[in-house]
């Protein structure tokens, strides 16, 4: 997967598409991303685990998709973490501490 070989991307924005499919678990290799924006989408599946390796992010955005399934307890490790979107969707279970 070429996105996950951009290891010094900061930014990653791709909302208001029509992108579909699921949210691809090389995102987690991103490990200097501080944003991370794919909400208005047509994304569904689960939230990849491997989210929870972005430990320089500071905004996670995906609301507006069809995603389902339980919030990773991962992303509850994210201590840089200042906003995260994530309604408009069907997740289902708890927020993570």
């Amino acid at each position: 997967d070429t996105l996950g070989s951009l290891t010094r991307l900061k930014k990653l924005g791709v909302d208001q598409n029509e992108l579909s499919g699921t949210v691809p678990d090389t995102l987690g290799s991103l490990t200097s991303l501080k944003m991370l924006s794919l909400s208005e989408n047509k994304l569904n599946g689960t939230v990849p685990d491997t989210l929870g390796s972005l430990s320089s992010l500071e905004i996670l955005d995906l609301s507006s998709n069809t995603l389902n399934g339980t919030v990773p307890e991962a992303l509850g490790s994210l201590t840089n973490l200042v906003e995260m979107h994530l309604s408009t969707n069907y997740l289902t279970g708890t927020i993570p501490d």
